[in-house]
């Protein structure tokens, strides 16, 4: 139960305004006043990355976060953990994919919005000392804020998909079904009967009429103990992330890709396979481009093929200009379909050398070789450069696809 839930029968204790929850909470324990703000916060500084990389305090942030990210990728056990399940930087033939990506941000708003219309009438009444609060969403659901805040949270997740921000939404996700549980044994404790029949009439996440319908994920409060808890969430865990590695399959099926011997081809355009080869052939003719290659490290190749308007600041491309639209993230869907940057990068991937079907999955960094510049309606190349040797950021894993 969040705090502030309440229902008719319960009146507030002589002389102070207060709702059930509060008054039970206040006269034990009350690990939830810390777990709540820490279980949500912790997410926030993983899935929220995205928004300190659009912002000014990006390198900052990342002097902090980016070596754990990098502590991770030592493993192969580990470095899956900053990879990405879905497209980032990449448009799709899947209107599936495609509608996840927009979704995010209706998701934000909905989440903010039910959050908000939870938290305000009970801190408003708590500021004006007047009795608990039983109208408004509380008369349908107990929990409208924990419930707000995992809707809000499915919008960084499906916005910024890396498999890191997938594990932590899970844990915020039962971290909060296990501190309504325990807010609500404690009202069960204090009130009794009174509180048991508000829970008949009021859902615990969604209104009766819907909940009813739903079958039982959790159990229910003090049944199964602790090993029937820890087993819901080990299977939860490993049932959500065999369904994000097989979304990683499906993506990794949709976007322009083509793969040769030890190399992996792409471009986050939708493009022909002709126009996607083209490029790429074109670009590794050129004596500069083969010299570049020549004296690189051996391992597995990933080219990216990208339209000349482009930017994307998660590749190592180029510097993005300071007045590019989109703080470097700019991807017009009308573009001259004869000009590209090719970038020629090795896979970073700790099995060595892997087969080129698997080399999106096994990457978890790029070191740049050489870009050239190219025009495939006259097969020529305009330009070879050298790329910067990390993104913007510094040296952390971004997204491969």
């Amino acid at each position: 139960m969040t705090k502030g839930t309440m229902y008719p029968e319960i009146r507030p204790v002589v002389g102070v305004n207060r709702d059930p929850g509060t008054a039970a909470r206040e006269e034990m324990p009350t690990p939830g006043r810390f777990l709540k703000p820490a279980a949500f916060g912790f997410y926030v500084v993983i899935a929220l990355e995205i928004l300190f990389m659009i912002s000014p305090f990006a390198l900052y942030f990342y002097s902090v976060y980016g070596p754990v990210l990098r502590f991770l990728q030592r493993s192969p056990e580990t470095a899956w953990l900053t990879q990405f399940f879905l497209p980032h930087i990449s448009e799709t033939r899947s209107a599936f994919l495609n509608g996840l990506h927009w979704l995010s941000g209706p998701l934000v708003i909905a989440g903010t919005v039910l959050f908000l219309a939870g938290a305000i009438p009970i801190y408003w009444s708590k500021l004006r000392h007047r009795d608990a609060v039983t109208g408004g969403l509380y008369r349908f659901i107990r929990h409208p804020q924990y419930g707000g805040l995992s809707i809000l949270g499915l919008g960084p997740l499906l916005l910024w998909p890396r498999f890191l921000v997938l594990i932590s939404y899970v844990v915020m996700v039962f971290l909060y079904v296990g501190l309504a549980r325990w807010e609500e044994e404690c009202c069960l404790a204090r009130f009794g009967d009174s509180y048991r029949n508000y829970q008949t009439r009021a859902g615990m996440f969604l209104p009766k009429f819907l909940s009813s319908k739903v079958p039982r994920i959790f159990p229910v409060a003090g049944s199964g103990g602790v090993l029937v808890r820890l087993g819901l969430f080990v299977f939860s865990m490993v049932a959500v992330l065999s369904f994000s590695f097989q979304l990683r399959d499906y993506s990794l099926g949709k976007i322009c890709v083509a793969y040769s011997e030890d190399t992996v081809v792409l471009s986050p355009a939708v493009l022909s396979p002709e126009e996607l080869l083209s490029a790429c052939r074109t670009s590794a003719a050129d004596r500069r481009v083969l010299v570049k290659l020549e004296a690189a490290e051996p391992g597995n190749l990933m080219v990216y093929v990208v339209p000349a308007a482009w930017y994307l600041a998660d590749l190592p491309i180029e510097e993005i200009p300071r007045n590019a639209p989109g703080h470097g993230h700019y991807q017009p869907a009308n573009f001259d379909r004869r000009y590209y940057k090719v970038l020629f990068a090795r896979a970073r991937t700790h099995p060595g050398q892997v087969p080129a079907e698997q080399i999106l999955k096994a990457a978890y960094g790029l070191d740049p070789i050489v870009l050239a510049r190219v025009d495939i309606s006259a097969g020529t190349v305009g330009g070879v450069e050298t790329p910067p040797e990390q993104v913007y950021w510094g040296d952390i894993p971004t997204p491969m696809f």
